[in-house]
């Protein structure tokens, strides 16, 4: 049977709002904040697997708004099965007379040899890392450097100021707080330890972590990103390994440190005052493709969220574009709303789609006589559902954008086309799904005309799965057109409507044509 129009349940979202945030070429500027009097620090860079993290990861430290010649970069680089050597060994290079000094441990000499387990925390590799940080700390006092500044590979830090935050909060071993997002409270702090040194929640944790406390707090553990001061007499003690013979705890690293500054009297602090940034949550990951897939899903949210995500501007980035099993993928944006396309274009680069940005038709500029040159006519006595006034110029762009493609579509003989607007915001795994659906769709009834990829659903409840299926169902009348995917038949319908006749908005016209508006006696036109 032959559905006019199919649909999936979203995989876009409208995007909810923007981040303004300064380029990494006016980081790299030296800034008033930065002044020659700032203390030497050693910030270590411990990367294994992490080739999908480097691009962001490094524009961040390379975005930090501190003194380049007062750092000491330490490259820890561990034995990787992707590209991490390489882009770390061409970055050293380039920055060298950037930084105080780069200094390289790598490989063998620093890592074990024959670690199959790429991201499994065995005990064996708990122990390592253990041993590991410790010569990071022993290299750090050797290098005469005031402070250690540790930052996780799958940590970003977004605010270019945190590293001289935290040497201005003037504590021992101080963390800025950063969270996985908003709605998880997953951080790099803990508010309790158990008895036998593990994690323990309490009521302290969550104003800390959502701000609504504010402030540098007193806690049991950080780990992640965090800077320990080498200039006091008690941080001499300080340690990661060996454990002291009294220690009963199970052997790991950030407890260990927590151990060792809790009976060397050192404080460990969490600062919560600014949003300093994110990390990706830890764990298990099956493979690297399951890492790779997550730190996607992870990029695209934050790039919605806060957007510039900076690339390092001193690594070289190869990736091979896809169309996701279709003949062309089309975004539709307005030249003048210069901030969402960018956002729009960063995602569609993580998602690694090779597209054609196509400039919409701007409603500021039509008028009368061009409509009129393109026979348009609006349909008399319409109103928007909502706000109970006539079709906008606005609306009128929007649907000529959409509309030529759909010509293009025809004229080049495209069979599968996937269009999105530039005010989206992607859910989890959406290449994967995409594909997925598309072999769904095309295996179901191979003369499908439109799914509908992102959509404002307004009767899920009455949508029915197609039966044989798990992702497509029969859409009622939903709002926008912010993603859908069409086939050349499917073009050719929706122009074979005339709706210039009568124009109406593309969210208006789509499910007219598909039989299911709640009004249709607006349908006597086609």
């Amino acid at each position: 049977m032959s559905y006019m129009l199919l649909a999936i349940l979203s995989l876009l979202l409208l995007l909810r709002g923007t981040y303004n945030q300064r380029t990494v070429q006016d980081d790299m500027k030296q800034s008033s904040l930065q002044q020659e009097s700032r203390p030497l620090v050693y910030l270590a860079i411990l990367s294994r697997n992490a080739a999908h993290l480097l691009p962001q990861y490094l524009g961040y430290i390379e975005g930090l708004n501190y003194p380049k010649d007062k750092i000491i970069i330490g490259l820890y680089i561990g034995q990787s099965v992707d590209n991490t050597t390489n882009l770390l060994l061409e970055w050293s290079e380039n920055v060298r007379s950037i930084y105080n000094n780069v200094l390289i441990y790598e490989d063998g000499d620093i890592f074990p040899l024959g670690d199959s387990e790429l991201f499994s925390w065995s005990d064996s590799r708990l122990e390592y890392m253990c041993k590991l940080r410790q010569d990071v700390l022993s290299n750090a006092r050797m290098a005469r450097a005031e402070y250690l500044f540790f930052v996780d590979c799958d940590n970003f830090l977004i605010n270019p100021d945190v590293l001289i935050r935290l040497i201005e909060a003037k504590k021992p071993i101080v963390a800025p707080l950063l969270i996985y997002d908003k709605e998880r409270a997953f951080s790099n702090f803990w508010g309790g330890q158990k008895e036998n040194g593990y994690y323990l929640r309490t009521e302290e944790y969550l104003p800390i972590v959502t701000r609504s406390n504010l402030g540098c707090f007193k806690v049991p553990l950080v780990h992640s990103t965090l800077l320990i001061d080498l200039r006091t007499v008690s941080s001499e003690s300080l340690a990661y390994w060996p454990p002291p013979t009294e220690y009963k705890w199970n052997i790991d690293d950030i407890i260990l440190l927590s151990y060792s500054a809790r009976v060397n009297g050192i404080g460990m602090y969490i600062l919560n005052t600014d949003v300093f940034g994110y990390l990706l949550k830890t764990g298990e990951y099956a493979s690297l493709e399951h890492a790779i897939r997550e730190t996607d899903n992870w990029k695209l949210k934050t790039i919605v969220n806060h957007y510039p995500v900076p690339v390092s501007q001193f690594i070289s980035i190869h990736s091979e574009k896809e169309k996701a099993g279709t003949d062309a993928i089309y975004m539709i944006s307005l030249e003048r709303r210069t901030e969402r396309r960018q956002r729009m274009l960063a995602c569609l680069d993580v998602l690694q789609f090779d597209y054609t940005l196509f400039n919409a038709v701007d409603g500021k500029k039509l008028n009368q006589s061009y409509l009129d040159e393109l026979g348009i006519h609006f349909m008399p006595g319409w109103k928007d559902p909502w706000g109970e006034r006539p079709m906008t110029f606005g609306e009128v762009g929007c649907f000529l954008s959409h509309y030529f493609i759909w010509l293009r579509i025809i004229a080049e003989d495209m069979r599968t086309v996937l269009i999105l607007e530039d005010d989206i915001d992607f859910q989890p795994n959406f290449k994967s799904n995409l594909k997925r659906t598309l072999q769904e769709v095309n295996s179901h009834d191979p003369d499908w005309d439109l799914v509908y990829v992102g959509r404002k659903e307004l009767s899920p409840n009455l949508e029915t799965v197609i039966p044989g299926t798990k992702n497509l169902v029969i859409p009622r009348y939903s709002y926008w057109t912010l993603g859908y995917i069409i086939s050349n038949r499917g073009a050719e319908k929706l122009i074979a409507g005339r709706p210039f006749d009568n124009i109406l908005p593309v969210d208006e016209y789509i499910p007219i044509m598909y039989n299911d508006h709640p009004d249709l006696s607006n349908s006597f036109c086609w």
